[in-house]
């Protein structure tokens, strides 16, 4: 039997698996408990079948194994003692790899359903399992689809069959063949394959009409592990795009991008939305709708991807097989979830879904789940213009990143400030004396802070402003005077809470401030991590006005004479030379081409660094003019500045461009702060014996 065959037999096995475990779980009907737990065990069946189809291809990238025209085409060409990582990272760098990884992680996702459902058997977690089955025999489906499907055969003439040696040149895109793309896609699907788990629930509790909070206490821990691999993903792409696309940047509002960050988005509201369910009983038919569209949103990721309807340099080609089949799956999936909300209306509507005040707990929840959700369908909406109709809005149009920036930077800022106020508000609110006895620290702190990053505004920011005549002056000024105000107070509460928690803390426990903070980490977690997630995201916000709002950009061009210097912001760029090497290249005699522009950087007569960026012409791509480009960084605390060689110009000039970025590392540094801090909330807790 060969690969291929062997493949495509553990796909269809895992198919049927996933079917007769769907059909025990319904015939088991109320009361089968003993045909729901067979249910649960033959979705390991699902798991052990879908595992060694995984493991078969990544054997196959292992040894390189040509007879699979997936491995051909998806192979690096990278070498040294790291090629067998990237040689792995071939399973998820292509169309075909990608949706069997994801299907692989959704299966590992249902396995543990079904480990905890095995425990009683009852019907809320057997019929979640059956909805996430179900999701699961979607994924097979479309790996049965040749442009989806990893164990196609190799045609004769790609491969000499004397000596095995590939008569093609087609490999991995060079691009993908760095560290950050071996993290970043299986995080990314770590977290889509997750979210299927609240949705998959909130289905199940409207079938079965338990829409007690049970289903939420059941799916809240994975949601929230989901939600944070996919942020860590979607920032390890934006770290990706920064370094390695040398574009200038790290966010360029490409369609697939936009997918990525909608069910984040989304997802943000539907974990606050299960926090009032949870405690209070609230908020029920929000947090339905909302599992419904964060799921949805997952599905328009892999269907902008691979349905060719927008174009992308992110997406695959055009499938009109993968575009019926994800469209049917996020229509019907929004579409069943809304009637199933319509059906129970009266038993999700309670007391608790309303407030009194608009300054309360529930208030600012309330505006979190309005401002994130008109966000994503408006980002949804603009991303997808291209494909609609013309008699639409805006139908037929590409909509540009400034359209995009003129959006999210106000809301953005408004919702920062709406979850910066959240944690000091009382539930069903409270008169204005106590809120002001929560506050005054709090808004004391914010203010020096606030004072502080205008200051940065003045001296840092505004040297670099350069108009683009997108938006008026005065409001782009506006817009980064109030970020910067936010950003101080969204950095001072949590600050602050720490503060007043370690000292109460130490005060009724007879410790020091130090132990009490350290017990607040450790024993509290979810509220400090709340606490840290709060605290990356305020300073991401003060990150994303310095690097976003005002970046300036100079293009040099050196004459190859040594001495050759280029002023730009107060640094000196002295040329040294142009060096051209050659970098061997598995199965290529000649190896690929690298120019490298060495330029000695100084300031105020200071040594600064010695700047080495890159151009490289891969030889896979030698027939097609095609160049990746490796930037040079200089970090500071308050600026990057950023250097991509293009290469020589007709004249045998060097092109430099050279951007300045500030408070580019604060983007960094508050993203890694917000995952820690999601991280620590999500961390289990023991369970109590009962």
């Amino acid at each position: 039997m060969n690969l291929g065959t062997l493949g495509n037999s553990l796909l269809a096995l895992a198919s049927v698996a996933a079917i007769a475990s769907i059909v025990s779980i319904a015939a088991g009907g109320k009361d089968g408990t003993n045909a729901r737990k067979l249910g649960g065990i033959l979705t390991f069946g699902v798991l052990g079948f879908t595992t060694l189809a995984t493991l078969l291809l990544a054997v196959a990238f292992l040894t390189e194994n040509w007879n699979l025209l997936y491995v051909v085409y998806n192979h690096p060409t990278l070498t040294g003692p790291w090629a067998w990582l990237y040689r792995l990272s071939g399973v998820w760098a292509g169309r075909e790899g990608s949706l069997l990884f994801w299907e692989w992680v959704l299966a590992i996702f249902a396995a543990f359903v079904a480990g905890k459902m095995l425990k009683d058997g009852d019907r809320l977690g057997a019929t979640g399992l059956a909805v996430i089955n179900f999701v699961q025999l979607f994924f097979l489906a479309a790996l049965f689809i040749d442009l989806n499907n990893p164990f196609q055969l190799t045609p004769a003439g790609m491969v000499d069959p004397n000596t095995g040696a590939l008569l093609t040149s087609a490999a991995m895109n060079p691009l993908l063949q760095t560290w950050a793309m071996i993290a970043h896609p299986p995080t990314l699907f770590i977290g889509y394959a997750g979210l299927t788990v609240p949705f998959a629930f909130a289905l199940a509790a409207l079938i079965t009409g338990d829409v007690s909070k049970r289903w939420v206490v059941l799916s809240d821990r994975i949601t929230v592990f989901s939600w944070l691999m996919l942020g860590i993903g979607i920032g390890l792409g934006s770290v990706w795009a920064y370094i390695e696309l040398a574009f200038g940047g790290y966010w360029a509002w490409d369609p697939v991008e936009n997918a990525s960050i909608l069910p984040w988005f989304t997802g943000v509201a539907l974990i606050h939305s299960m926090t009032v369910y949870r405690r209070r009983g609230g908020f029920k038919a929000w947090t339905f709708v909302l599992a419904a569209v964060t799921f949805v949103f997952v599905l328009l990721g892999t269907f902008i991807t691979r349905s060719g309807i927008v174009q992308s340099v992110h997406a695959f080609n055009e499938d009109p097989l993968s575009f019926w089949l994800f469209l049917t799956m996020m229509v019907g999936s929004l579409g069943v979830v809304l009637v199933g909300v319509w059906m129970r209306w009266k038993s999700l509507v309670s007391d608790s879904d309303g407030f009194e005040r608009i300054i309360s707990k529930e208030g600012s929840y309330y505006f979190n789940n309005v401002i994130m959700l008109i966000a994503s369908v408006l980002v949804a909406y603009m991303t997808l213009t291209s494909a609609f109709p013309s008699w639409m809005p805006l139908g037929g149009q590409s909509i540009k990143p400034p359209a995009f920036d003129a959006l999210a930077r106000p809301l953005g800022i408004f919702y920062i400030l709406v979850m910066t106020a959240c944690p000091i508000l009382a539930w069903g609110g409270g008169d204005w004396k106590k809120l002001w006895e929560r506050g005054k620290m709090p808004v004391i702190i914010g203010s020096v802070l606030a004072a502080a990053f205008v200051g940065l505004y003045f001296t840092v920011m505004l040297p670099f402003f350069t108009p683009d005549g997108s938006t008026p002056d005065w409001w782009h000024h506006f817009l980064a005077i109030a970020g910067a105000v936010t950003a101080g107070y969204a950095i001072g509460l949590p600050i602050w809470l720490f503060i007043d928690g370690s000292r109460k803390r130490a005060a009724a426990a007879g410790t020091s401030v130090g132990a009490a903070f350290g017990w607040l980490l450790t024993k509290a977690r979810t509220q400090s991590g709340g606490y840290l997630t709060h605290l990356g995201m305020g300073i991401i916000l003060i990150g994303l006005v310095g690097s976003t709002m005002f970046v300036r950009t100079h293009q040099a061009v050196f004459p190859q004479e040594a001495g050759a210097t280029y002023e730009a912001e107060g640094y000196t760029l002295t040329f040294v030379s142009v060096e051209e090497t050659r970098e061997n290249v598995r199965g290529s005699g000649q190896g690929d081409t690298v120019y490298t522009l060495v330029t000695d950087v100084t300031k105020d007569g200071r040594a600064v660094a010695t700047a080495r960026p890159q151009i490289r012409f891969p030889q896979q791509l030698a027939d097609r003019n095609q160049s990746t480009q490796h930037v040079a960084l200089i970090n500071e605390p308050f600026k990057d500045v950023f250097m991509s060689f293009s290469g020589l110009d007709q004249a045998g000039n060097a092109n430099l461009t050279i951007k300045f970025f500030p408070l580019q590392s604060w983007v960094w540094i508050g993203f890694v702060i917000t995952i820690l801090g999601s991280g620590l909330a999500a961390w289990p807790k023991k369970q109590r014996a009962a």
